[in-house]
């Protein structure tokens, strides 16, 4: 397998989802975009932004929030059929590329912000976009990069059998994570293998462990990274329990979130994914 191998399934899978991608993927559930709009409000405070480079598109999800906040934006992504989805309303200066984002041909130093939302694990060499990024960034410019699997909760969770009698939080989350391809193949006609290889950094490589992306963040040439665990086991359903008000769902999540954060690093595997900011 090699990264045209990759792309390829990619396009394939992207083709055939992107029409109900903003319906079926989670991340676009109005609490999780309330919360990614508040951490991109903040970098484009702290950079000042006028220009955003979004690598990884898809259907426009960042750049449906960007596009409030800065006057310009470009959106990269090698699904066409993702990009038709992409809304370019608003009044901000949007342009979309049909292009891979590892060879993308930017202008060095011409952004403020790049961002990579729910992108990186479809790659299969993270570095050759990484430097696109990095190219692309203006001195003292912030890449930000997010939903991205925790290799830490990805290992843990690959352990565990899918027929033992344990909690249904536990259950549910060996079927989303382990057993997905099923279910994209069932709802989606999605081959599993191309599934897989289009989520290679994902399911084949198991995610992304924080010191070897501090390590090649460095590397490329940024001069500082934070790496944030998010999204912890079980978070869900303290925020979907209807025995509460929708205050004390997130009060109990957000304490349940503070403990586990008071208990990093003992505590990252049970966080599902990884957030990235970095600056030039």
């Amino acid at each position: 397998m090699n990264s045209s191998d990759v792309i390829a399934a990619n396009i394939t899978m992207h083709t055939r989802m992107a029409d109900e991608y903003k319906t079926c993927e989670p991340h676009f559930r109005p609490e999780n975009v309330e919360k990614v709009e508040g951490i991109l409000k903040d970098i484009f405070d702290q950079t000042q932004a006028r220009r955003v480079l979004d690598l990884g598109c898809g259907t426009g999800f960042i750049i449906d929030i960007a596009k409030k906040y800065v006057e310009e934006i470009h959106g990269v992504d090698v699904t066409q059929s993702m990009l038709d989805n992409v809304d370019t309303s608003g009044t901000a200066t949007i342009t979309l590329f049909n292009q891979d984002t590892a060879t993308f041909d930017s202008e060095e130093g011409s952004y403020d912000v790049v961002t990579g939302y729910s992108f990186l694990h479809h790659l299969f060499d993270i570095t050759p976009t990484l430097k696109t990024a990095v190219r692309s960034l203006k001195p003292s410019g912030i890449f930000y990069a997010d939903l991205d699997p925790n290799f830490y909760f990805w290992h843990e969770l690959e352990k565990l059998d899918r027929y033992a009698k344990y909690d249904p939080i536990v259950k549910r989350e060996i079927e989303m994570v382990t057993y997905k391809d099923e279910d994209i193949e069932k709802n989606f006609g999605i081959d599993r293998d191309v599934f897989n290889q289009a989520e290679y950094g994902k399911n084949i490589q198991g995610g992304f462990r924080e010191e070897q992306l501090v390590d090649l963040l460095g590397e490329v040439g940024f001069s500082d990274t934070r790496i944030e665990y998010h999204w912890y086991i079980g978070q869900g359903q303290l925020i979907n329990d209807d025995s509460y008000s929708h205050e004390e769902r997130f009060k109990h999540a957000d304490v349940m979130d503070g403990m586990l954060r008071k208990m990093l690093p003992l505590s990252r595997h049970l966080y599902k994914y990884l957030r990235i900011i970095a600056r030039k």
